[in-house]
């Protein structure tokens, strides 16, 4: 019990300046109440609309909000102009959990074609959901399985609360448990040309990245966020590999930009 309150202390004392200052400045007073409700209340009391987001429910929200784009995890200025300038963007996303960067993909080019991966069904469903309310008729394709080196027999996991967000292929943990399918990225995805692709699954990029080897020749930009060192380090080789560059580092974040012929 001391601990958590002396965690909850350092938030408030810590986190919850920046956060407001940064919500107000992004999102005016929809992003100062967000942050007011994930670090001080540590619960959302009611929904609330925010643009390209639409309204928000959930604690896990407001906390992505803030991290990945009040305070930038997730963004990038070269790449959100290249998805607003192109016509139609074929974006990846590994790793969907409430499918709030691809509200945002949407928000910026509605007419983007996006594939999510995902091992969690109701992630996939709550993300659909979401879309129907901030971006009806969006180009979604949900595909839940594991992203790995190479297909393989279903594994099984173990988990909490499916929208949680942590469940990992790597090492699972919780009272649920369940068998999901193990796929290739190059065995799901067969767009000509991907704009972007992010990986973020928890540990296991290294090995989604190993089974995307023919789709990285089509893809422009890359983002990883890293877990650990291993993890790291495989993302890395198999992107200078397929001819990346690394060129924003944003928190855990890492962007990397295929080099031109």
């Amino acid at each position: 019990m001391l601990r958590q309150l002396l965690i909850y202390g350092r938030e408030i004392l810590v986190s919850l300046p920046l956060h407001w200052i940064k919500g107000w400045k992004h999102f005016g007073w929809r992003g100062a109440w967000l942050a007011w409700c994930d670090l001080v209340f540590t619960h959302l009391p009611v929904p609330v609309s925010v643009p390209g987001f639409g309204p928000l429910i959930r604690r896990n929200e407001a906390r992505s909000l803030m991290d990945n784009f009040c305070l930038g995890e997730l963004r990038c200025a070269e790449v959100e102009q290249a998805l607003r300038a192109h016509p139609a963007p074929a974006v990846i996303d590994l790793g969907v959990n409430l499918g709030m960067s691809i509200r945002w993909w949407f928000h910026l080019n509605a007419k983007a074609h996006v594939t999510g991966v995902e091992m969690m069904q109701e992630a996939l469903d709550y993300t659909t959901q979401r879309l129907a309310l901030c971006h009806p008729g969006a180009e979604w394709r949900p595909v839940c399985c594991a992203a790995a080196a190479r297909d393989a027999e279903p594994m099984e996991i173990h988990f909490a609360d499916p929208l949680e967000g942590t469940t990992s292929a790597m090492k699972s943990t919780g009272g649920q448990r369940r068998q999901v399918p193990v796929r290739c990225l190059d065995s799901q995805v067969d767009a000509p040309e991907v704009l972007l692709l992010k990986c973020d699954i928890e540990g296991y990029g290294g090995q989604a990245l190993l089974g995307a080897r023919e789709v990285l020749k089509r893809t422009r930009y890359v983002v990883t966020e890293t877990h650990g060192p291993e993890e790291t380090a495989l993302m890395s080789q198999v992107l200078f590999e397929a001819g990346f560059t690394l060129f924003q580092l944003s928190s855990r974040s890492l962007w990397w930009r295929r080099q031109e012929a």
